[in-house]
């Protein structure tokens, strides 16, 4: 026989409550005992209560339900990510509808339209896309539908942001290949389409001004490129080279293998920094020097930025920008030391 479902009014019935100080209990709200609140759990738990989210979404306006949209999950970034945002969402009584775009627009296109037609109260979201149209994030906007984007600033867009330093960390890493005796430095520049690759050339950039070495464009490699090996390659046959900075901890693998195969010492003879502390970073041989981005906080506090501007019916966008930190390992030198 289908056991019966419980509802608020059963609880209420059976302790003499109002269905309302069960709700009130059962939510953590209102003045009630310590007691009284005791007594409605365990009878809610004795009976396996579970609320009616349909409902509670009909009297709050709300589903209770939250949009992510990143571009994949095979790098260790946008999973940290995730955890981070879950940390949030959960404790609070979110669920998160996830969506991925492969860093397609089209699929990006879809998923926000999905998540739109779900009536999710709020929305996450990585812009993976190489396109610079991005009506569909502005839609979401025009929609009413609060919307936080992480990682990547987006210009003609105004809403709210959760961002790393990049420009500093950019800066922090070449500068310590400075300290450290580099002098010609190769950048390996991430997508064009970006501004994560923008403000981390920018920080290269700045660095080789405040030392005051010549910024050499025949020094800068697309590491999106089709023909990225051969290019570092041909870079290391033309000049004497003795760093390499890299948008991502993937391009400064490639980089470290094409040095291994040249039988070239690392560091002594090149140092190779990358970005984003990916795993790797520390399993491959010698270990990966690098730029540490908290992937995990960025996911926090874009969560609790967003689910304060539901809560709140905040209005006006916000930006919160972190701190990366500089990992050192064994890809890189110690500096050098002025007595």
């Amino acid at each position: 026989m289908k056991k019966k479902k419980v509802s608020i009014t059963d609880l209420a019935k059976e302790l003499n409550v109002t269905p309302s100080t069960v709700s009130r209990a059962l939510n953590g709200l209102g003045n009630i005992s310590t007691k009284r609140k005791e007594q409605i759990v365990n009878l809610a738990q004795k009976y396996g209560y579970r609320p009616n989210h349909i409902a509670k979404s009909m009297v709050s306006n709300k589903t209770f339900n939250i949009g992510l949209i990143l571009p994949e999950f095979t790098h260790n970034y946008f999973n940290n990510i995730l955890a981070g945002i879950e940390s949030i969402t959960y404790q609070k009584g979110y669920q998160l509808l996830i969506c991925t775009s492969d860093a397609l627009k089209e699929k990006e296109e879809k998923s926000c339209m999905t998540l739109l037609d779900a009536r999710v109260d709020g929305i996450l979201a990585a812009a993976g896309n190489s396109s610079d149209n991005l009506d569909h994030f502005s839609k979401i906007i025009d929609y009413g539908t609060p919307l936080v984007l992480l990682d990547r600033i987006c210009e003609d867009l105004n809403t709210s942001y959760v961002i790393t330093n990049d420009f500093d960390g950019a800066f922090e890493a070449v500068q310590y290949l400075i300290d450290s005796g580099c002098h010609n430095i190769v950048h390996i520049k991430g997508p064009d389409y970006i501004s994560t690759s923008f403000n981390r050339f920018l920080g290269y950039q700045q660095a080789l001004k405040k030392n005051s070495l010549n910024y050499r464009e025949e020094l800068v490699i697309a590491g999106d490129s089709e023909f990225f090996l051969d290019d570092v390659n041909n870079i290391l046959n033309t000049f004497p080279i003795d760093g390499f900075f890299a948008f991502s901890d993937y391009n400064a693998y490639e980089v470290v293998k094409v040095l291994k195969q040249r039988d070239c010492k690392i560091p002594e003879d090149i140092s190779v920094i990358g970005y984003a502390d990916e795993p790797l970073a520390q399993y491959i041989s010698p270990q990966l020097s690098t730029v540490k981005q908290p992937a995990y906080e960025i996911g926090k506090r874009a969560a609790e930025i967003l689910l304060k501007i539901i809560e709140e019916n905040i209005e006006v966008p916000m930006t919160e920008q972190l701190k990366t930190s500089l990992v050192h390992r064994e890809t890189t030198k110690n500096k050098f030391i002025s007595i």
